[in-house]
């Protein structure tokens, strides 16, 4: 087996309809790559979705695992994965033709241990002018974090493991074991500070073990962009994620150089840890605007509060909850059973 396709998905039966068309669309030997679909607890129909596509591949796995958060689907598949090369893709994404000869391809190269490729968001609504602030240059391209756009252009090239992001998030199965896997991630409202750096955490692990991170325009794929009924919700939860992520990542740092300190008293370094890394609480999530200038009064106040907000929630929940604690400094959850532990996610 060559390659395994990973899409984790939870109540969005007709986009994971169209992912698995998509797949089934690609001229490929089917005997070469396997399409498992992990179900994160859904009540609609994506298990008759998976199961009325089933027969559409020759290698198609499903399973359903309601525990909360999208590593369980992430490691469970990882665990279940036959492809030398596994593939991780959302629900919503949609690899455009060739996309599987591309990956093999790629990772002909045996350096390689991270790809991905252009990522092209289609819109169910009419995108605002604001949104523009949100594009960046990089090297000549462009991309937008939270449009899920990506283009680097038409050559293969180098790339930064930090522009490798789950919806086209293409891995070697023995380097991504060996970095531990993915961090958590996609974590409903309720449990949102059990948040951390997911797939962000995963590609810099793979990339600090010295594999060659590639970006392929063979690996393209369209992304839907999904109407929102509150966009001023959606910005906020994104931003305030961020928060948590930065504080997720800061109490993993802090653990790591001081070994020996109980995890406890790892809250009393954050104040002279944030001086050190220069980490401005009033600026998270800014890197991914050009300006808040163009944005609307709204979207501004919560560009300018909302990471502030989630850093300091996931603060005081690492303060006051040992089994919190234990949960952020985890050395990988590649273990499901073992990791997930704590009262709140079981």
């Amino acid at each position: 087996m060559d390659i395994s396709v990973v899409i984790v998905t939870r109540n969005r039966a007709k986009y994971l309809a169209g992912a698995l068309l998509s797949l089934a669309a690609q001229d490929f030997d089917g005997q070469r790559f396997e399409v498992i679909v992990g179900d994160n607890g859904s009540t609609d129909a994506t298990g008759d979705v998976a199961a009325s596509h089933a027969k559409t591949f020759a290698n198609f796995h499903h399973f359903h695992d309601p525990r909360p958060g999208q590593i369980v689907g992430w490691h469970t598949a990882l665990a279940q994965a036959q492809g030398e090369v596994v593939a991780f893709i959302d629900d919503d994404t949609r690899p455009e033709p060739g996309w599987l000869d591309a990956i093999h391809a790629v990772f002909t190269d045996a350096d390689v241990g991270l790809a991905t490729g252009p990522i092209t968001p289609a819109f169910e609504t009419e995108v605002p002018d604001w949104r523009k602030s949100m594009i960046l240059d990089y090297q000549g391209g462009v991309w937008s974090a939270h449009w899920g756009l990506l283009d680097f252009g038409t050559n293969r090239i180098e790339i930064p493991a930090a522009f490798v992001w789950g919806r086209n998030f293409i891995a070697r199965r023995s380097a991504m074991l060996a970095a531990g896997g993915f961090h958590p991630g996609g974590m409903p409202s309720h449990l949102f500070h059990f948040t951390g750096d997911g797939d962000m955490g995963a590609g810099k692990a793979i990339e600090g073990l010295g594999h060659k991170v590639i970006y392929d325009p063979g690996l393209a794929v369209t992304n839907i962009f999904q109407a929102h009924q509150n966009e001023t919700d959606e910005i906020q939860r994104w931003i305030y994620g961020e928060g948590l992520v930065t504080s997720y990542v800061l109490m993993r740092r802090l653990a790591a150089g001081h070994s020996h300190a109980p995890s406890g008293s790892l809250a009393d370094l954050v104040p002279e840890a944030i001086a050190a890394y220069n980490v401005d609480l009033d600026r998270i999530g800014h890197g991914y605007l050009t300006s808040l200038d163009d944005l609307p009064g709204d979207l501004r106040t919560v560009m300018e509060t909302a990471g502030r907000q989630g850093f300091e929630a996931h603060q005081q929940h690492f303060r006051t909850d040992a089994a919190f604690r234990e949960w952020v400094l985890r050395p990988d959850y590649l273990d499901i059973d073992r990791c997930y532990v704590h009262p709140d996610l079981l």
